[in-house]
């Protein structure tokens, strides 16, 4: 079994190495599907019910957290589906590259700068928190407490990870390389077979079983220039070592010659799966 991370490492070395380039990640890296994210917010509760404020008894926002936001991804498109509603966001980012890309990216939007495992919020402060594409990098037990921490009771904790769709056969070849990396950097992802495993050790009596949706896919259109541009900006090969890139990039390319290239197969998209998961407080 993959080891989990350990409160201490606040963000591993590989991490800090791989998001050194915030810019290239904004680049090569695909958004969320404006329908998606809606769906998953109203699992959240998102704007479900008015909020009072306890002082003058005004409708008071529902308040949303994103912890891990990177460069903003996942933020920009929620704030759009968002418009109209009676929320605030507040995004969290630990990695400075990021945080400053983030600024750049989505100026108008409130970020914060802490780990998962050290977040500078109050108890009981936010209705729901969200981790995008970033859980795996906090995937711990002091994380999940401060994020019980901060949530009211019966908030909810949404983790949503946009993977691709090993269902395709290329892409089921090139993970046979992409897993070696996860499990090298105890790094455990949704359609692995010890993520319930780990789900229950870190998450047991802080929050109630998971409700949960695998079902919506989406194309990343590319090329295989940009198909590589886009994997190897993982962290697992971003912030490896020179060997783990030239590797990744020989093995990448007997993919592609074995799916697409020996066969004259054009090469059109990144096949993608969205994993959603919506976990309530418990008391």
């Amino acid at each position: 079994m993959s080891k989990i991370r350990q409160p201490d490492e606040e963000v591993k070395e590989v991490a800090q190495e791989a998001f050194s380039t915030a810019s290239n990640y904004e680049n090569v890296r695909p958004g969320y599907p404006a329908e998606a994210v809606e769906l998953f917010l109203n699992n959240l509760g998102v704007g479900v019910m008015e909020k009072e404020d306890d002082n003058d008894n005004k409708p008071r926002p529902f308040t949303i957290l994103e912890v891990g936001c990177g460069t903003g991804k996942f933020t920009r498109v929620m704030l759009q589906v968002l418009e109209d509603k009676n929320v605030h966001v507040i995004a969290s980012e630990p990695v400075q590259s990021m945080y400053e890309q983030f600024k750049v990216v989505v100026p108008d939007a409130e970020i914060i700068q802490c780990t998962a495992e050290n977040i500078s919020l109050p108890d009981s402060s936010v209705d729901a928190v969200i981790a995008a594409q970033a859980f795996h990098w906090f995937a711990n037990r002091a994380a999940c407490e401060e994020i019980h921490r901060v949530l009211k009771p019966s908030g909810t904790f949404g983790i949503i990870w946009s993977q691709e769709d090993l269902s395709v056969p290329w892409t089921k070849d090139l993970y046979v390389f992409m897993d070696t990396l996860h499990e090298q950097n105890g790094l455990v992802f949704p359609y692995q077979e010890n993520w319930k495993i780990l789900r229950s050790r870190i998450f047991d009596k802080l929050f109630h079983p998971p409700k949960e949706d695998s079902s919506y896919k989406q194309f990343f259109p590319s090329s295989i220039e940009g198909a590589y541009n886009y994997l190897s900006s993982h962290s697992v090969v971003s912030g490896g070592t020179e060997r783990n890139k030239k590797d990744f990039k020989e093995y990448f390319d007997s993919v592609m010659e074995k799916h697409f290239k020996a066969d004259g197969i054009p090469f059109h998209h990144v096949p993608l799966q969205l994993y959603m998961y919506w976990f309530t407080k418990e008391a």
